[in-house]
């Protein structure tokens, strides 16, 4: 998306124009608020009548694929956390790392260890240029994580 288009939403959150962001960010909105219409969107708008932008943009960018949406009850999320950086990664810089992506698991509940594992795999990124990022949030359901791969 162009910067003109960022601005475009930024604006419509601004004017609080929900509505009119729902016809075109349909999907971020329903991923991100749970729901799957918009007739569901606009009784969430009754009912809340705000929506967080910083929060939209985790979701934004998990629905453009530049970003990964971990669940906070996902349990064993070694494959689809794996997976996501060897996308996101060169070829060459994800072979460093990939044996310390074993055994990942989230459960704010119980045992959780992304966070570690991510450090350990930024402490071996520190010379290649990436990093990965961890955003988290609570804000319209349970704990959410969202990993993404940065150039520093």
């Amino acid at each position: 998306m162009n910067t003109m288009e960022k601005q475009h939403i930024h604006d419509l959150f601004l004017e609080k124009k929900y509505l009119e962001l729902y016809k075109t960010q349909s999907a971020t909105l329903n991923e991100m608020l749970l729901v799957n219409s918009q007739q569901k969107f606009e009784d969430y708008l009754k009912n809340e009548d705000f929506l967080k932008e910083d929060i939209f943009w985790l979701y934004y960018a998990t629905v453009q694929g530049e970003s990964l949406l971990i669940g906070g009850y996902e349990e064993d999320a070694t494959s689809k956390v794996s997976a996501f950086l060897k996308g996101h990664l060169p070829e060459t810089i994800f072979a460093g790392i990939q044996k310390y992506l074993q055994d990942i698991y989230v459960d704010i509940d119980d045992r959780d260890n992304l966070q570690e594992k991510i450090e350990i795999c930024n402490q071996l990124l520190s010379d290649s240029g990436y990093y990965i990022l961890i955003d988290s949030d609570d804000t319209y359901c349970a704990l959410a994580y969202f990993l993404s791969v940065k150039r520093r």
